[in-house]
C-alpha cells in the first residue's frame, strides 16, 4: 500500500495518488472514549472500566486516517483518546479545540500542541491553515450543516478531514442473544447508530464529495462479573422489581456461561474511519490564498 497523505492508495472503489512512503511508528496505548448511549445497554467507556481498560485505538487505524508522513499542521476537533498528543510526539503541529475549557487542561504544556476553547461550528482561525482536521467520536455532537463548512473553510486545498468512531459490534452471537434479552425490558436498549449518523451526514455535504471508508474490528475481554455489573447499572434494569431484576440478570448470567464455555469473553467494537476531501469550490465566499501560498498549474 502506498499511503501518502493527503491522497491515498485506493481499496476497492477508492480514488487515490501516491507518492513515496514514509513510516509512521504509531504507540499502541492510545484508549478511546466511546459513545455513551443514555438509551442504550450502557456507556461503552463503563464496560472498559469494569472489564480490562478502555479498547486501544488500533495503530493501523491512525496511520490509515492520518498518513504515513509527519509534519502537518492537523486540527483535532476534540482531545479525546489522546490523539493530539501522539500527532504531536511524531512531528505533527497540531491545534485542538474543544468548547469545555477544563478538557483541554491537560494539553496545556504539551510541546508541539496549542489549544483553543472554542466550538467547532465557529472556528477561531483564518482559512486554509490545516493540511487536516481530524474528528473522533465528535460529529454526532455537532451541527452538520454549519460545521462542515467551517472544516472546509479551515482546511487548505488538497487537505481532508479524518472522521472516527467506535460503536459496538453486534454481528457476534452471544452479543445478539443478550440484545434479545434486554430488549425485553427496553425496547430501545443497545442502540447503536452512530455510524449510520455520520455516514448520512457525509452523504449530504457538498464540500467533500470524495471519500474513502474502512473498519476496524476491536476486541475488549469481559468476565462474568463485569457483564452483570454493566447490566444492573441500566436505568431500566434498576427501575425492576426485586424478583424481575434477579431473574434478569440471571438469563444474563446463562447468556455467558454458555457462550464463554469456562472462559472468558470477548466484547467487540467496530472503529469506523472515514477520509474525505475537501473542494473549495462549493465554498459561498471565495477562499483568498496567502501571497506565499503554491499555485499549481494544470
Amino acid at each position: 500500500m502506498s499511503v501518502r497523505a493527503p491522497f491515498f492508495q485506493p481499496a476497492g472503489n477508492l480514488w487515490t495518488t501516491s507518492c513515496a512512503p514514509h513510516a509512521r511508528p504509531w504507540a499502541a496505548d492510545t484508549a478511546i472514549s466511546p459513545r455513551t448511549n443514555q438509551l442504550g445497554m450502557v456507556t461503552e467507556l463503563r464496560i472498559a472500566d469494569m472489564a480490562h481498560g478502555a479498547p486501544r485505538f488500533p495503530d493501523a487505524a491512525l496511520e490509515w486516517l492520518c498518513g504515513e508522513q509527519h509534519g502537518h499542521r492537523v486540527l483535532a476537533l476534540t482531545p479525546a483518546a489522546g490523539l493530539p498528543r501522539k500527532l504531536a510526539a511524531h512531528g505533527d503541529q497540531v491545534w485542538c479545540i474543544d468548547k469545555r475549557s477544563e478538557s483541554l487542561e491537560p494539553l496545556v504544556d504539551v510541546p508541539g500542541i496549542t489549544v483553543s476553547a472554542a466550538r467547532a461550528e465557529a472556528m477561531p482561525f483564518t482559512a486554509c491553515q490545516f493540511d487536516m482536521v481530524l474528528a473522533h467520536q465528535v460529529m454526532h455532537r455537532l451541527a452538520p450543516g454549519i460545521v462542515f463548512g467551517e472544516i472546509a473553510r479551515v482546511l487548505k486545498p488538497g487537505g481532508w478531514l479524518a472522521i472516527s468512531c467506535l460503536t459496538r459490534d453486534d454481528s457476534v452471537p452471544w452479543v445478539r442473544r443478550l440484545i434479545t434479552l434486554m430488549r425485553t425490558v427496553d425496547p430501545t436498549a443497545m442502540s447503536s447508530d452512530m455510524a449510520a449518523e455520520v455516514a448520512a451526514q457525509l452523504g449530504s455535504s457538498k464540500y467533500f464529495p470524495h471519500q474513502e471508508q474502512r473498519d476496524f474490528r476491536i476486541w475488549v475481554p469481559v468476565d462474568r462479573d463485569s457483564l452483570l455489573a454493566m447490566t444492573a447499572l441500566q436505568p431500566c434494569v434498576t427501575r425492576l422489581g426485586r424478583r424481575d431484576h434477579d431473574r434478569l440478570l440471571a438469563a444474563v448470567g446463562a447468556i455467558y456461561d454458555g457462550a464463554s464455555a469456562g472462559s472468558e469473553l470477548r466484547l467487540p467494537y467496530q472503529l469506523s474511519c472515514w477520509r474525505v476531501y475537501v473542494d473549495h469550490s462549493e465554498m459561498t465566499t471565495p477562499i483568498m490564498l496567502g501571497d506565499d501560498a503554491l499555485i499549481i498549474g494544470l
